[in-house]
């Protein structure tokens, strides 16, 4: 049975790799990288389909599942979804597009979790590649992410590395003599936080609202937001409760699921924002007050502001579903509540929540009028005992810590 020249572990017959140092196999001892890069042997990181490991002579890694695989994850929801058209018949295209995404995203990270499961270094030796040091003629890092190409194999890989691997990577970097710059953030850290950046979204939403209620008609355009406005009005016509309540919440479902298409969905809802301020403008021409009157008395009643809090929540999670929460690390992947599918899932559930809660009240203020101004109450109850809460499980992260 052979042995590792360079740690004595004893070797398969058809490892060609040491599964505790990466030392290629049958290499002589003395051809090895220097000793600087020796301390990186268990230093893992994740790509999209692919975990590697630094050795001393390159980056070693394999594909977590075969691509036919996660193939089959974009695929599936699709028939799926079109049974679903045909027995609800709800003919929004957003709604099924963000859920074809999400529940896409779902599959693909569940696929990639069990394949990580089963990666064990010292078994997948044939689906093992390596990048030597020397190979890679780009790389850029940021502490957190490495960003790489090489020559030979022509591998273009983005990684993201457990955090206590870190100085480790850039330690091998430097020592192997890779030439790399370092990527900082391309935005301010409060830029890219969900929550700032919610908030920011719901700032500019509510600007393009309220000047598309104030500002002028261009030529034409009150014709067709008439036209928008009375189609609305005739789904409401002596509906009863329920139905009131269903138009309402399916209209303002779809504003959330267009939103919430990663970047284009930013589009559609300042697209919609400005749609809402154009009616608000026909609404207050055919009242005869002025569109500032209208938009005050909006402001006024709860349901306006649980509405359009839900939407820069569902686009702020279509934004970040693609880009900042798909980059996990190895150890954190084991977590599903870490996947950047979940969070999507959860963000898109948390806003139906909260459109089906704006949709009850914007109902039930129809038949109260200005006694829905009571529902004040409940609601700023509810914000204060989910602060009370949230600053409880924050003093007892640091109290932990």
């Amino acid at each position: 049975m052979p042995f590792c020249t360079r740690c004595g572990k004893e070797l398969q017959s058809n490892d060609n790799f040491c599964p505790r140092c990466g030392l290629r196999a049958g290499a002589p001892a003395q051809s090895v990288q220097p000793p600087a890069a020796e301390v990186v042997p268990g230093a893992r990181g994740l790509g999209r389909n692919t975990l590697v490991r630094l050795t001393s002579e390159g980056l070693q890694g394999f594909q977590i599942q075969p691509t036919t695989f996660l193939f089959f994850a974009f695929v599936l929801p699709v028939p799926i979804l079109a049974l679903i058209w045909y027995l609800i018949q709800f003919g929004s295209l957003a709604f099924y597009i963000t859920l074809w995404v999400a529940s896409s995203g779902l599959l693909y990270d569940e696929l990639r979790w069990r394949g990580l499961k089963r990666a064990e270094w010292g078994a997948e030796q044939r689906a093992s590649w390596l990048v030597p040091w020397n190979s890679i003629r780009m790389a850029d890092w940021n502490g957190r992410t490495l960003w790489f190409s090489s020559t030979g194999q022509a591998r273009k890989l983005s990684i993201t590395f457990n955090q206590h691997d870190a100085p480790s990577v850039q330690q091998s970097l430097t020592s192997a003599g890779v030439k790399y710059s370092w990527r900082g953030p391309r935005f301010p850290a409060f830029l890219t936080r969900f929550t700032t950046l919610a908030i920011l979204l719901f700032v500019i939403s509510q600007v393009i609202l309220i000047s598309a209620a104030t500002l002028p008609f261009v030529s034409g355009e009150e014709v067709v937001y008439r036209g928008v406005l009375n189609n609305t009005t005739s789904q409401l016509t002596n509906s009863t409760f329920f139905d009131e309540f269903r138009v309402i919440f399916l209209n303002n479902v779809q504003v959330a699921l267009g939103g919430a298409i990663p970047f284009l969905g930013t589009i559609a809802f300042g697209i919609a924002s400005y749609s809402t301020g154009r009616v608000i403008q026909v609404i207050a021409i055919n009242q005869g007050v002025s569109p500032f009157r209208l938009l005050l008395a909006l402001y006024i009643l709860p349901h306006t502001w649980v509405e359009e809090s839900a939407y820069p929540v569902a686009a702020v999670a279509g934004m970040l579903g693609v880009t900042r929460w798909r980059s996990v690390t190895p150890d954190d992947f084991k977590r599903r509540w870490n996947w950047g599918s979940t969070k999507l899932a959860l963000a898109l559930g948390g806003a139906g929540l909260i459109l089906l809660a704006a949709g009850f009240i914007e109902t039930v203020t129809t038949y109260i009028g200005v006694l829905a101004l009571a529902i004040w109450v409940p609601l700023f109850v509810g914000y204060y005992l989910l602060s009370r809460r949230r600053g409880r499980r924050n003093r007892s992260a640091i109290a932990a810590s």
